[in-house]
């Protein structure tokens, strides 16, 4: 007897562990059995954990006893033909596989994005401080007002300017931006000048573009921007739909607003923000510590 007591106590020990260690991949519930399917038992409260996880249009549909009796048959029926995948091993289906680790992950992704706000959600102070610490983000931005002349190399569907101007080949073009430039030096307006001669839609209104940030505009086109001057008139800036001549008639950077006036939109895209901040900074200083090969 001495002898086989150390043997089962060591076997439990090794049972008892090995249970510890095993990880639970779905919740087993509490409580009152209300199903029992081929021996799968679904429990009260994780029947109702079940409701509360549909979206809300579908929880109204399952009030009441019919309600409930109605979503206990179509759980049946999914756990039925869940089980007859399983006994056709269609579960160890390696796009399978892959699919539910993708769907578990952006499970838990979303569960620990639920984590952050509530552990982390600032009060006012430390939202308005965040905001106060961080005008690169929160200033507005710079805004402009130009015109434009366009020119296009080649023959355009549509004429929009008064001369039924179009050039319809490079050598075309090229004439054509010497000429429209020797009429701007001479004075002659940008609106007169682009209403004559620009073949963008924009020529009857003399080639106004309006107030944009930028952001709006084609990246060559905002280049050029960037490095004028309110007032002046840029040298032809080639892109995908021709050459442009541009005019900055004003470009203006307004002051950020005070957090206290702040709408309440406003306060929550600053919340917003605060969160991103902060995940960035979480994943920067995970890749830090973690230890990661990507094979070239």
């Amino acid at each position: 007897m001495k002898r086989i007591l150390p043997a089962i106590i060591l076997v439990f020990v090794f049972v008892f562990l090995t249970a510890c260690n095993t990880e639970k991949r779905y919740y087993e519930g509490s409580g009152k059995v209300i199903a029992n399917i081929n021996g799968y038992k679904l429990t009260e409260d994780k029947f109702n954990l079940l409701v509360k996880s549909l979206p809300p249009k579908s929880q109204q549909q399952f009030q009441g006893e019919e309600g409930k009796k109605k979503l206990l048959e179509q759980l049946t029926i999914q756990k039925l033909l869940v089980q007859e995948a399983k006994r056709l091993n269609l579960d160890k289906n390696p796009d399978f596989l892959v699919k539910r680790e993708m769907d578990e992950d952006s499970l838990l992704l979303e569960q620990y994005y639920r984590y952050l706000f509530d552990n982390y959600n600032p009060d006012e102070k430390a939202l308005e401080d965040f905001y106060n610490s961080h005008p690169e983000i929160f200033a507005p931005k710079e805004e402009f007002e130009a015109y434009h002349i366009l020119v296009t190399p080649q023959k355009d569907q549509k004429v929009f300017n008064t001369k039924k101007s179009d050039a319809v080949n490079e050598e075309q073009a090229q004439k054509k931006l010497k000429m429209i430039q020797k009429l701007l030096k001479k004075g002659v307006s940008f609106e007169k000048v682009a209403k004559a001669y620009s073949e963008g839609p924009s020529a009857p209104r003399g080639g106004y573009l309006g107030k944009f940030n930028l952001g709006r505009m084609i990246p060559e086109f905002e280049n050029a921007l960037k490095k004028m001057k309110p007032g002046e008139i840029s040298e032809p800036v080639k892109t995908r739909f021709g050459y442009h001549i541009i005019y900055l008639k004003n470009r203006t950077k307004p002051q950020p607003k005070p957090f206290n006036q702040l709408t309440d939109q406003e306060k929550q895209q600053v919340l917003q923000q605060f969160f991103r901040t902060m995940l960035e900074k979480k994943i920067e200083e995970l890749k830090a510590n973690a230890s990661i090969t990507v094979q070239k």
